[in-house]
């Protein structure tokens, strides 16, 4: 059984990173998924539901690039870059998730704009 920095890391991977929906339950608890997210109900059904609206309505072109994930014991956190277009300065995305028996079973997100430029010169992402 993969522990939960490789679990979340293959998700990202497979399901935002390369778009592929259909594997969403190999990752996700269809028993008990709990959502965090204020736009999204519990569940694996709202995710199912969700992703393909966000890949083909909203973000067509876009992208999304795991820049670093840190995991301790069940809980794994994932910074990210979402681009909804190739010229968007995009989002800055933070995913945190719990893992039991091999499946994730909570998810929590914070998102923020990421600026042309920063007070301090570096990059929020």
């Amino acid at each position: 059984m993969q522990n939960a920095k490789e679990l979340v890391s293959a998700y990202m991977d497979e399901v935002w990173v390369n778009r592929n929906t259909e594997a969403l339950d190999k990752y996700i608890s269809a028993e008990r998924f709990i959502q965090h997210n204020p736009h999204l109900d519990n569940g694996l059904d709202a995710l199912q539901g969700f992703l393909p609206l966000l890949f083909n309505n909203m973000m067509p072109e876009g992208t999304w690039e795991v820049k670093r994930i840190i995991a301790e014991q069940d809980m794994v956190v994932v910074h990210s870059l979402a681009k909804p277009a190739p010229a968007a300065l995009g989002m800055a995305v933070v995913d945190i998730f719990r893992t039991e028996n091999g499946k994730i079973v909570e998810h929590w997100d914070v998102t923020t704009d990421v600026p042309e430029k920063t007070v301090s010169g570096n990059a929020i992402v």
